[in-house]
């Protein structure tokens, strides 16, 4: 998703935010609940999403339903391809996806957070990169205000996370993981940011607290 996207109304960019929201129940989750629970959940999770997006894409009765009459005013262009084509995830499936890779490749505090700043994150920098974003990063179409407020309010998510009895989440951790998750989130790479924003930061984070 990108902090600057002239094809989406700003109203409708902030309600495709609001549902990453209303997402950190999954976070939460990896944060309260065992994970030999917790895991297998979060794969079927992302493993329907991955199916009924491949449906929508290939079954015409289930994309007049969930596009048509559902979720088609609120998707980027880039996630409709036309039917019969190459099949592109749309960001809910991604973030499912990589929900279930976090609870899988992160302990508990890590996975939780990678998603949460992703999520609170990739809000801010789409609010703040749409109405004050002036100077773009080279080669991207991200700014830098969005990215500073992407990493403002990862950072501040992060905290929550850290203040979580039993999340082992360190200050350090929580700025790296702020920082890479903002740089990565504009880079442009061709891979969505659903998926690599929680995973790098994730790692970044992990790696300050081996």
């Amino acid at each position: 998703m990108s902090d600057h996207v002239p094809v989406l109304p700003y109203r409708v960019e902030l309600q495709r935010k609001a549902i990453h929201l209303g997402a950190l129940v999954l976070p939460a989750a990896i944060l309260a609940l065992p994970a030999a629970a917790i895991r297998p959940a979060l794969t079927a999770l992302a493993v329907l999403a991955v199916a009924l997006d491949v449906a929508r894409q290939r079954v015409p009765a289930v994309r007049e339903l969930l596009i048509d009459r559902v979720f088609g005013w609120m998707m980027r262009p880039e996630e409709l391809p036309p039917e019969g084509g190459p099949i592109v995830l749309n960001g809910a499936a991604w973030m499912c996806v990589s929900a279930a890779a976090c609870a899988w490749l992160f302990p508990p505090g890590v996975g939780a957070a990678a998603l949460a700043m992703l999520m609170v994150g990739d809000g801010a920098a789409a609010v703040v990169g749409r109405r004050v974003g002036r100077h773009k990063w080279p080669g991207s179409p991200k700014s830098v205000e969005g990215s500073a407020a992407y990493a403002v309010a990862a950072f501040g998510t992060g905290l929550a996370v850290v203040a979580w009895p039993g999340a082992g989440l360190t200050l350090a951790a929580c700025a790296v993981g702020a920082v890479v998750g903002a740089a990565v989130e504009a880079l442009p790479i061709p891979v969505n940011d659903n998926f690599r924003v929680p995973l790098l930061s994730g790692l970044a984070m992990w790696a300050v607290m081996l």
